[in-house]
C-alpha cells in the first residue's frame, strides 16, 4: 500500500469549472473530505486550474458496466485479457499528459492496473503505519515520508484522526530529483471504504506554505539559490473489486494525479516526464510482490 502513495506523488486533463457536483461522488465516499477537494477543485497553479477526472469504476458499476470500462482503459480484447493476467509482470495503462500554466507545467497521470488481492484484508491503518519505511530509490530519483506527529501539526492548526473507518493523516513527502532538485512538501491524506472498494486521496496541504521546519519548497542543487514555494499536487488511488468469473479475487487499482512542475526544475523540458514509464513498472510490480507474500503459494511469472 505504501507504494500508492508513492505513484501518486512520482506521477486525461479535463478543463472544466472548479467545482463538481456533490452528485458527482459516490455515496460511500462522501465522507472523504480530502476526496471531496481533489475532484472538485483539482490542482490549482499558476492561474490554471486542471480536475482530476472521476472514478473509472464507479462503485455502482454492474459487470457488464465494469467489461466495458475495461475494455475503455484497454482498447482491445486481446490487451485485456493481456491485461488481467495473474502476473508481477503484467501490463499496466498509463497516460500522461501536460497543461502549461505562467511558469511551470502541470503534469497529469492516470494510471490502472490489476492486483490480486483480499480487499477486505487491505488495512489504510497499516499503510499509515508505513510512511516512515526507508526511502525508495529508482530512476536516479529517491522519496522518503515520514507521518506528521501532533507536534508538527500544531504550529499550522493541523489535527489527525488516525483512529476509526476514515483515518485522516498527514505526510512530509522529500524527493530528490535527477541529482537536481530537491523538494519536499507534506500531503493531507484520508482514506475511506465501501463494501467494494478504496479510496486514498492526499493534496498537498497550503497550510504548510509559509516557511516553517516543514514547509512546502524547491530548491536547485545546482545553481545552490534560495528554495522556492512549492504549489504542489493532488492526487487519489481507487481500489475496487472487479468480480468477473475468469478473475474472482482481481482488484484494479487506478492513480489519477496532477503535479505542479515549476520551469526553474527543467526549463519545462520533459525530463522527468520521461521518467514515469520506468517509475510506474517498478513500484507497480513492488506492490504485486508485496501483495504475492499474502498470498497462498502460486507460480506467478
Amino acid at each position: 500500500m505504501h507504494n500508492l502513495l508513492i505513484l501518486a506523488a512520482a506521477s486525461s486533463i479535463l478543463f472544466v469549472p472548479p467545482q463538481q457536483p456533490e452528485a458527482a461522488l459516490e455515496p460511500a465516499h462522501q465522507r472523504n473530505q480530502v476526496y471531496k477537494e481533489v475532484l472538485r477543485e483539482g490542482l490549482k497553479a499558476g492561474g490554471t486550474t486542471v480536475s482530476l477526472p472521476s472514478p473509472t469504476f464507479r462503485d455502482e458499476l454492474d459487470e457488464a458496466g465494469r467489461r466495458a470500462a475495461l475494455l475503455e482503459v484497454c482498447g482491445s480484447e486481446q490487451a485485456l485479457t493481456n491485461f488481467l493476467r495473474d502476473s508481477v509482470t503484467a501490463p499496466h495503462v498509463l497516460k500522461v499528459s501536460d497543461a502549461k500554466t505562467e511558469d511551470s507545467t502541470i503534469r497529469s497521470v492516470d494510471l490502472w492496473f490489476v492486483v490480486r488481492a483480499d480487499l477486505s484484508k487491505l488495512d489504510p491503518l497499516k499503510f499509515i503505519g508505513q510512511a516512515d519505511e526507508k526511502a525508495v530509490e529508482v530512476g536516479n530519483m529517491r522519496f522518503e515520508q515520514r507521518l506528521l506527529t501532533a507536534d508538527d501539526l500544531k504550529p499550522r492548526n493541523r489535527t489527525a484522526q488516525l483512529e476509526g473507518d476514515a483515518p485522516h493523516w498527514f505526510v512530509e513527502l522529500k524527493g530528490r530529483l535527477l541529482d537536481r532538485i530537491a523538494f519536499q512538501a507534506v500531503d493531507e491524506a484520508m482514506a475511506t471504504r465501501a463494501d467494494d472498494s478504496m479510496v486514498v486521496a492526499a493534496r498537498v496541504d497550503p497550510a504548510f506554505n509559509s516557511p516553517g521546519d516543514v514547509t512546502n519548497q524547491w530548491k536547485n542543487l545546482r545553481d545552490g539559490g534560495p528554495a522556492n514555494p512549492y504549489q504542489g499536487g493532488a492526487s487519489y488511488a481507487k481500489i475496487s473489486r472487479l468480480k468477473l468469473k475468469e478473475a474472482d479475487d482481481a482488484l484494479i487499482v487506478e492513480v489519477h494525479a496532477a503535479f505542479d512542475e515549476p520551469n526553474g526544475w527543467f526549463q519545462g523540458a520533459p525530463i522527468l516526464r520521461s521518467k514515469f514509464s520506468p517509475v510506474v513498472q517498478d513500484q507497480v510490480r513492488r506492490l504485486r510482490r508485496e501483495l504475492l507474500k499474502n498470498r497462498p503459494k502460486s507460480n506467478p511469472s
